[in-house]
C-alpha cells in the first residue's frame, strides 16, 4: 500500500514528514550473520552427526529444548543425509557443515520456528573485572555458551561505572555499545560483587513476557526481575530493587534499546537468557509467523519523542521491518512486520511504561482491520 501524508499544523509535522521517507531499519544497529548450521563434529559416524544436528537445531531454533523435541526424530536421525561437507574450525576443530536451505526447509515442514541467522552483536561486560587468573575461563566459558545458541558476543574490559564507581546511566551504556557496533550490552556482575553491593534494578523499556527464560531457570534455577520502563536516554523512574540471587549467582543486566531486564544465574546465564528473549517462542512456527501490522502511535510532539520511538520499534524482538505510513498531527502512523503479528507487538509495547494501550480495547488489528493505538509517554 502506498504511504499517505497527511498535511497538519503540527509544529514538527514538516520534520516528521521528512523522516517519514526512510523505512527503519530492522535494529537500529548492524546484527551479524550466525553460520548456523556449521558446528563441531566428533567424527563422521551416524551418532556423531546426529548429536551435531542437535546442535544445529539448538542454534537454527534459539531454544535449547529443541535438541531433545522429538517432533525432530526423524530429522535427527536422517543427519547424515544433510552433510554438504566438512571443515575444520579457527582452532583446527573438525566441523561438519549442514544444507541449511534443506534442514530449514525440513524444519519449516515440521511446523518450528527458525531464529533468523542475522541476530544482535552483543557486547558482554563483566564488572567488576574479574582476576587474570579467572579472565580468561570466564571469558572462554561465556564464548562457548554463545557459540552454542547461536548468539554473536564479544567479551569487552569497558568501563561501566562513573569515577564514583556508580553505574553508568541506561544512555551512557547504550551509546558506548553503538559506538562499537553492538545493537545491546550484557553486563555480569559476579557473586561476590553482589554479594557485597547488591545493585538497585534496571530502568527498562519493556518486560518482555519471558522474564524468568526456560533455559536459565533450567539451568540455573535464575531469578528473574523487571522494572519501569524508560526509552534510551530519558530519565528513569524509581524503581524496586531485584530478589536478591543465590550466594554463588552472578547478575546478569541486559540493555537493548527497547528493554532492559535483569536476572540472576551462573556465569551462563547471561548469554541463556538473552538469546531466551530474543529468539522466536517455543511453538509451531504458524504462531511465530511474520505479518505486517499497522500502529498509530499518539502523543508525538517533538523529534525527540519521534527518535526514541523510533528506536524502540526497531529494537523490539521479532521486528524485521517498520516503516511510517502517515504523518497526522501529534500521531504516526508505522507498517510494522513483526513475528507473532499484532498481538505479539500489542504484548511488548503494552509491557512497556513508555506506552498506553488506547486501542482496539478487545482485538488486535489483524482480526478488526483497526490499527493498533498506543500513546507515547516521553520522560
Amino acid at each position: 500500500m502506498p504511504r499517505r501524508h497527511t498535511r497538519t499544523k503540527s509544529p514538527v509535522c514538516a520534520a516528521l514528514l521528512l523522516a517519514a521517507c526512510a523505512v527503519l531499519p530492522a535494529a537500529a544497529w548492524a546484527a551479524r550473520p550466525v553460520p548456523v548450521f556449521q558446528v563441531d563434529v566428533a567424527g563422521q559416524t551416524a551418532p556423531d552427526l546426529q548429536q551435531a544436528m542437535r546442535d544445529a537445531l539448538v542454534r537454527a531454533t534459539g531454544r535449547r529444548e529443541s535438541a531433545s523435541d522429538p517432533v525432530f526424530g526423524t530429522l535427527i536421525a536422517a543427519a547424515p543425509q544433510y552433510v554438504q561437507s566438512y571443515d575444520r574450525g579457527p582452532q583446527g576443530e573438525p566441523q561438519v557443515i549442514f544444507n541449511a536451505v534443506e534442514v530449514d526447509a525440513a524444519i519449516a515442514a515440521l511446523n518450528r520456528s527458525v531464529w533468523d541467522p542475522d541476530r544482535p552483536f552483543t557486547l558482554v561486560v563483566l564488572y567488576p573485572a574479574p582476576d587474570q587468573a579467572d579472565q580468561a575461563t570466564d571469558q572462554a566459558g561465556l564464548e562457548q555458551a554463545a557459540e552454542q545458541r547461536g548468539l554473536p558476543i564479544s567479551v569487552v574490559p569497558l568501563p561501566v561505572t562513573d569515577a564514583s564507581g556508580n553505574l553508568l546511566s541506561r544512555e551512557a551504556l547504550l551509546e558506548m555499545a553503538h559506538h562499537y557496533g553492538a545493537e545491546q550490552l550484557l553486563v555480569g556482575r559476579p557473586p561476590a560483587a553482589v554479594a557485597a553491593a547488591p545493585s538497585t534494578a534496571v530502568p527498562s523499556a519493556a518486560t518482555p513476557g519471558a522474564a524468568a527464560s526456560a533455559g536459565v531457570a533450567a539451568s540455573a534455577s535464575a531469578t528473574a526481575s523487571t522494572s519501569a520502563a524508560t526509552p534510551a536516554g530519558a530519565a528513569s523512574p524509581a524503581a524496586s530493587p531485584p530478589p536478591p540471587p543465590a550466594a554463588d549467582a552472578w547478575q546478569w543486566t541486559l540493555y537493548t534499546d527497547f528493554t532492559g531486564q535483569t536476572w540472576s544465574g551462573p556465569l551462563t546465564a547471561g548469554v541463556e537468557g538473552t538469546v531466551d528473549l530474543l529468539a522466536p517462542p517455543e511453538g509451531p512456527a504458524s504462531a511465530n509467523a511474520p505479518a505486517q501490522t499497522e500502529i498509530r502511535i499518539e502523543g508525538v510532539s517533538s523529534l525527540a519523542d519521534y527518535a526514541s520511538i523510533e528506536l524502540m520499534l526497531g529494537a523490539v524482538p521479532g521486528v524485521s521491518a517498520a516503516n511510517v505510513r502517515q504523518v497526522s498531527g501529534d500521531s504516526v502512523v508505522f507498517d510494522v512486520t513483526v513475528r507473532g503479528g499484532a498481538a505479539a507487538i500489542g504484548r511488548e509495547l503494552s509491557g512497556s511504561s513508555s506506552f498506553t494501550r488506547v486501542g482496539p480495547a478487545t482485538q488486535g488489528s489483524a482480526v478488526s482491520g483497526a490499527p493498533l493505538v498506543f500513546r507515547y509517554r516521553s520522560s
